[in-house]
């Protein structure tokens, strides 16, 4: 089947919500997937246009490009979906790391949202961060920043948004949003079986330990904190994207979790740490984010007795996306990683990807092991 006659099968399919036809006709193509028609864009584009969230998140599965320009103004998808008010698939890119791309007026999102009209898409789109300032010239404007297309448009509830402090000021996540989390955290791993809360003075959070038990689909007990996002870790410009987060480790199936067994801090430390960790930035200045290695004293020393781990590497969740709750807020997952001190010498010389991709090579797992093979000795 011809490329041309392909496409327009695949389009009439995501016009009709046809998850299963859109893969079939793709059929793990990475050629046919990203293909870039005028003026539709790609399959991406075209499902953003037609509010197919479905259909989106299994393009995004397959491989598409998120950012791949298409369309009548050459915009990303998040462009296209801001433009027609799919306020869910504006949200979903968002999670998934789309460009927010103001190069021109035309690929500008909040544009987009501007001449249509929706609010709720411009109040997410500056709550992440979003340029308002930024000024465009051309042949139908002159010096115009985000608050003069408004008035032009004539949107001015909107322009009143932009000007009323730039960003929306959102209250703290109240149990609602806890419980937003917690669905989170739950579809993605099983349930909840136990709950450990402790409070930490100085800190402006009280962090909970939600206990996930090994299941067939995931081998390992995870342990997810509630909580931590319940403030800004940073309210700097610089944190853009960055202030809300919550932590994830993996500990082995059999690791003891009894409060008796807790008493042993070989049993007990990553319990402490990931607690530790999550207040950190409600102690003290800054933010976490992926990269970020803290070690256990300097020179860094092992965690416990019979492990020669001794750092805490910040990297990002394999399972889980940033999520959006139902106040715009974007919360981030990270994973915490127990490395030794030469592995984290070799992130400091290197770069984080460069021995996260050395963990892929020798199949390191995220799941902690507190005898595995010392990738930084490697060299």
């Amino acid at each position: 089947m011809e490329n041309i006659q392909l496409a327009k099968e695949i389009r009439t399919a995501i016009k009709q919500n046809n998850v299963e036809r859109v893969v079939e006709l793709i059929d793990s193509d990475m050629e046919i997937l990203n293909i870039s028609m005028r003026p539709f864009g790609t399959f991406l584009h075209v499902a953003a246009t037609h509010g197919k969230l479905e259909i989106v998140k299994r393009l995004i599965e397959l491989g598409a490009d998120i950012n791949k320009h298409g369309g009548v103004y050459g915009g990303g998808a998040l462009n296209q979906a801001a433009s027609k008010g799919q306020f869910e698939i504006v949200r979903y890119l968002l999670t998934c790391g789309a460009e927010m791309d103001v190069s021109e007026s035309e690929r500008n999102p909040l544009f987009g949202a501007i001449q249509g009209g929706y609010i709720d898409i411009v109040k997410l789109l500056i709550e992440n961060g979003i340029d308002i300032h930024v000024k465009y010239t051309g042949e139908y404007m002159e010096n115009m920043n985000a608050v003069a297309f408004a008035h032009e448009q004539g949107q001015i509830e909107i322009a009143n948004v932009l000007n009323s402090g730039k960003k929306e000021e959102y209250k703290d996540t109240t149990q609602n949003g806890k419980t937003e989390i917690l669905d989170y955290i739950t579809e993605q791993f099983g349930p909840i079986n136990n709950t450990i809360s402790e409070i930490i003075p100085g800190s402006k959070v009280a962090v909970d330990i939600q206990v996930i038990l090994p299941s067939k689909e995931c081998d390992f007990i995870t342990l997810v904190t509630t909580g931590m996002s319940d403030f800004a870790m940073d309210d700097s410009e610089d944190s853009k994207g960055f202030k809300y987060a919550e932590l994830v480790l993996k500990l082995p199936a059999n690791w003891p979790l009894s409060k008796n067994e807790m008493t042993n801090e070989s049993n007990y430390w990553p319990l402490k740490w990931l607690r530790m960790v999550a207040h950190i930035p409600h102690r003290y200045d800054g933010w976490l984010e992926e990269g970020v290695i803290l070690p256990n004293g300097e020179p860094p020393m092992p965690f416990a007795s019979n492990t020669a781990l001794s750092c805490i590497l910040i990297g990002k969740s394999k399972e889980m996306r940033s999520f959006i709750d139902s106040e715009n807020r974007i919360i981030n997952f990270y994973t915490l990683i127990p490395i030794y001190e030469e592995e984290r010498m070799m992130a400091l010389q290197k770069g984080h990807e460069y021995l996260m991709g050395k963990f892929a090579e020798f199949s390191i797992l995220d799941v902690l092991d507190i005898k595995r093979e010392n990738i930084g000795l490697k060299g």
